[in-house]
């Protein structure tokens, strides 16, 4: 592993959550889980009474489902479900995970600032004068008010607004691990998170995968902040910079292997090329760009509604454009070789019914470019 001396390890930021928070938080989580299953299958149901009772033609496609679903009171409460259960995780007056933070702004923004300060340049690059471009600057990407990378303490924000999504017995890493094990297992020498965040899925890497030279890049100095802080207590050395994915300051042909973990729903489509092919050329030949995403499940109109309204409940700017866009062939004018598009099977949840047809509520693909 890529390790830092022992005597520069940094004890861990804990940020502290009263027995109430904790209470709260596993509430909002089981209610997601009603809003994700029972009520999947209560809002599937009315959705086929409604057909029954208007002839028992099925729609042809997602807007005539959108049609039928938009009457139905059960659709209705899963759309507020799904705003209303992610703003009141932030916002909560003393249970929300801001103001949770800004109780102990003072101790978590020193400690973020002293492993910073304690951290070799190299391993830290950040930005101060980076213009980041429009399509981030005003978007609160999953109603993280003011979006990541405008408070010191966006990024713990973030890390706890993932974890907090999790049911409590699950892993909230165990996403990355997934991802990685369905990449080709070999030797990766230097390797670059796209979009690293909070760092957790450079972290997870890492610990897989000691051999490889770790690298991510963000445009959030507060998410940056955090990955290096959980870098550093778990003794690595990354390369962590703050950087617009479309300008990177990396030479040609330097990484073995790019990853992401769902970006491509947070870009705009007049920028994906541009992307895409700023990530091909760091890329050495041979390699790999890869990650997941979510994305719409093909014929099937009662999904695909479901996964349109996530862009509207949950500030998804970007997701209806993603989800009409070519990127196989935009992947290719790009400039890679090959693009290979395939169902992520592992990570494709349905809600079950005894002696009936699961539902599709959800739908993954695993994306793989090479170069």
């Amino acid at each position: 592993m890529n390790a830092v001396p022992n005597a520069m390890q940094t004890p861990p930021l804990e940020v502290r959550e009263s027995r109430d928070f904790r209470s709260y938080h596993a509430f909002l989580r089981a209610a997601r889980n009603f809003m994700e299953g029972p009520l999947v299958g209560a809002m599937h149901d009315a959705y086929e009474r409604s057909i029954a009772a208007a002839g028992g033609t099925p729609p042809a496609d997602w807007r005539a489902a959108e049609r039928v679903l938009d009457e139905t009171l059960e659709f209705q409460f899963y759309c507020w479900a799904y705003r209303n259960l992610q703003r009141f995780k932030y916002h909560r007056p003393t249970l929300g995970i801001f103001a949770t933070l800004e109780a102990q702004r003072e101790r978590l923004v020193a400690q973020l600032e002293a492993t910073a300060a304690a951290t070799p340049e190299a391993e830290l690059r950040l930005d101060a004068q980076l213009e980041p471009p429009e399509y981030f600057r005003f978007v609160p990407f999953h109603q993280h008010t003011g979006g990541v990378a405008k408070d010191a303490l966006d990024g713990l924000a973030y890390e706890i607004g993932r974890r907090t999504t999790v049911p409590a017995h699950a892993d909230p890493n165990g996403i990355y691990r997934i991802l990685f094990e369905s990449l080709p297992q070999k030797s990766y020498a230097r390797v670059l998170d796209w979009g690293t965040g909070h760092g957790a899925a450079l972290v997870t890497w890492q610990r897989l995968h000691p051999e490889s030279e770790c690298h991510g890049v963000d445009l959030s100095a507060p998410c940056l902040l955090v990955a290096n802080q959980r870098g550093r207590e778990n003794g690595m050395r990354l390369y962590l910079s703050q950087q617009d994915l479309e300008h990177l300051d990396y030479p040609d042909a330097h990484f073995d292997l790019i990853f992401f973990n769902f970006m491509l729903h947070e870009l705009p489509r007049s920028h994906t090329r541009a992307l895409l092919a700023e990530a091909c050329r760091v890329l050495k030949p041979g390699g790999l760009f890869a990650g997941h995403e979510f994305h719409l499940r093909p014929n099937d109109p009662f999904q695909n509604v479901l996964q349109r309204s996530h862009a509207y409940t949950n500030n998804e700017t970007y997701s209806i454009p993603w989800y009409d866009t070519d990127i196989v062939a935009i992947g290719r004018e790009a400039g890679f070789a090959a693009v290979s598009v395939e169902p992520f099977a592992r990570l494709n949840r349905s809600v079950h019914r005894p002696g009936r047809a699961p539902i599709s509520a959800n739908h993954w693909n695993l994306y793989q470019f090479r170069k």
